[in-house]
């Protein structure tokens, strides 16, 4: 066929398919779908999205202690007198908190990285708030430090640098035990899980 037979893409949907690709975990298929999905929406969805979507960005912030993403600087569980101060948990990001929240097990506070170090993209200790996790620490000691960062090679490294980092041996650190979900079967588990699984293994007597 003759390409100049061929239909062109408009520029518009070219550069809302360009801006929806730039999101995390969207690919250009996905972008190019959600693309036509907002042009055959009614109208009043994408303005009501559209709405949220600047509202998010002009009310919402980062509280100035822990960083996660509030509407009130300090956040609720900052300000909150009941919640015990004295155990840190250390995560990736806002939504990591968040999860943790919806299990309703866990009931201290926070510090939220705003991402892992990974050398290959550039981002280093200094592009996180590990000098501001640091500081919070000296200021005011805590009785536990959770490092709940994700299992991954840069969340392995971001643990292990806030670890070396923290010089007082008084404080007790722990990490989140990574194993098998459950319902899960062994023989479809990989191999890190499983070593994982037993290394973090909790005796039950």
């Amino acid at each position: 066929m003759n390409s100049s037979n061929k239909a062109s893409i408009s520029s518009v949907i070219t550069e809302l398919v360009g801006h929806l690709s730039q999101l995390p975990g969207i690919g250009p298929k996905t972008a190019e779908r959600l693309a036509f999905h907002i042009i055959k929406a009614p109208e009043s969805k994408i303005v009501s999205l559209s709405q949220s979507l600047m509202k998010a960005k002009q009310q919402l912030t980062f509280c100035k202690t822990c960083f996660i993403v509030t509407e009130n600087d300090p956040c609720s569980i900052c300000s909150n007198e009941f919640r015990d101060h004295k155990t840190l948990c250390v995560v990736h990001d806002s939504i990591d908190a968040y999860a943790i929240e919806n299990t309703n097990t866990y009931s201290g506070s926070y510090h939220i990285l705003n991402g892992s170090i990974s050398p290959m993209n550039g981002i280093g200790p200094n592009e996180l708030t590990i000098s501001q996790l640091l500081m919070r620490i000296n200021n005011n000691i805590p009785t536990e430090i959770i490092i709940a960062t994700n299992p991954t090679i840069e969340g392995d490294a971001t643990s292990t640098y806030i670890i070396n980092q923290i010089k007082n041996d008084e404080v007790k650190i722990t990490r989140l035990a990574i194993g098998i979900p459950i319902g899960g079967d062994l023989d479809y588990t990989d191999n890190k899980t499983l070593t994982q699984a037993f290394n973090s293994r909790q005796p039950i007597r």
